[in-house]
């Protein structure tokens, strides 16, 4: 399988810009994500609130329809699993 890597726009900032640049990181946040980098290696990235509630909802949409996927493939194969009431047996 053929996969392409599709990186959007990052800004880069030190972490010492953040005293003295805070305004324009945060207008650069409107645009791109925001990588905070210490001693040139990244620590952290800044994400617009918006974008970022946007992405935790993909993923967990994306998280939900891995396990209808999953209890799909169980339901297909009937039998070979414990049944719930046996589950609930041995832990209730």
């Amino acid at each position: 399988m053929n996969m392409k890597v599709i990186r959007r726009p990052t800004a880069f900032a030190a972490v010492s810009e953040l005293r003295t640049g805070m305004d324009a990181i945060l207008a650069q946040l409107k645009e791109t994500p925001v990588s905070l980098e210490k001693h040139g290696k990244a620590i952290a990235v800044l994400v617009d609130p918006e974008k970022f509630e946007a992405m935790e909802r993909a993923l967990e949409e994306a998280s939900d329809a891995a396990l209808a996927g999953e209890a799909h493939r169980r339901a297909k194969s009937k039998g070979k699993g414990v049944p719930l009431t046996e589950i609930e047996k041995r832990f209730l």
